[in-house]
């Protein structure tokens, strides 16, 4: 349901958009390391062959990382939707949350109103801040969680490193500060009386602060190829819920690499 509802409004945007259109299809290998979640001890490592799709508007923004639709816009004020979404984790293949439930596949939807210091949306290099404010649910697509909200400020900026007539290297750097509602931070670190153990005692978690992260990627992007890889480096020392059980540790790093070859390329002007 989650899944539908996002395509749905991101599809609106679409039909909404000019006709200063793009889109990219492909194929390609990513490689990443993450966190089973934010103060696991243990990491997932996949590799997989996946498609890769890039489509980018005046109103709407889609690639491998995320969907963002541009809904308003008033100088350097803008305000965005975006979607996200983290991988599901099996219960079993965690010590720390050996014996719980598991934790299924997690959906955010939600605006976001920034400020653009430098450069737009569509800019090969800008600067903005903003306040981003998602609602999140958890799902295995046979029934649904709701998981109250997450939000925060953060800071984004990309620079054009290269560029030549067809290709150009982007980096991207972004911080960011969350903050969740008890729903939400629950739903990873809260422990119940029915699953506690000499090692895992009661938690009830509290809403509040939730950690910091800041992330560096490196894209080289042309009309045949994409190459691209990310570090993000998580800190939640401090969180509210940094005493559970279920944290073992108080910083996490997350990476990863990707190729791909673009076999379709299409612009509407």
């Amino acid at each position: 349901m989650m899944a539908k509802w996002v395509w749905v409004v991101l599809l609106g945007l679409m039909s909404a958009s000019s006709y200063s259109d793009e889109l990219d299809l492909g194929a390609g290998i990513f490689s990443t390391s993450l966190p089973h979640y934010l103060g696991s001890s243990e990491h997932n490592n996949y590799t997989l062959p996946l498609p890769y799709v890039r489509y980018r508007s005046d109103k709407i923004s889609v690639d491998r990382n995320s969907a963002v639709g541009y809904l308003w816009q008033q100088g350097n004020w803008h305000l965005d939707i975006s979607a996200t979404a983290s991988l599901a984790v099996d219960s079993q293949d965690n010590q720390a949350r050996a014996g719980m439930d598991d934790l299924d596949w997690v959906f955010e939807l939600g605006p976001a109103l920034d400020y653009y210091f430098s450069g737009n949306q569509t800019s090969a290099g800008y600067a903005k801040a903003g306040l981003f404010l998602r609602k999140a649910i958890a799902s295995d697509f046979s029934s649904i969680d709701d998981l109250g909200f997450r939000m925060g400020p953060y800071v984004q900026w990309q620079q054009n490193m290269w560029r030549s007539e067809d290709a150009s290297v982007t980096m991207t750097t972004r911080g960011a500060v969350n903050f969740a509602t008890s729903e939400y931070v629950n739903y990873f670190y809260g422990v119940t009386e029915q699953y506690a153990n000499d090692n895992r005692e009661t938690y009830d978690a509290e809403r509040g602060y939730s950690g910091s992260e800041i992330s560096i990627g490196l894209n080289y992007d042309s009309k045949r190829w994409w190459v691209g890889g990310f570090v993000k480096y998580y800190r939640i020392k401090d969180a509210r819920w940094q005493d559970s059980p279920l944290v073992e540790r108080h910083h996490n790093i997350a990476y990863g690499i990707g190729v791909a070859w673009k076999f379709y390329n299409k612009k509407w002007n």
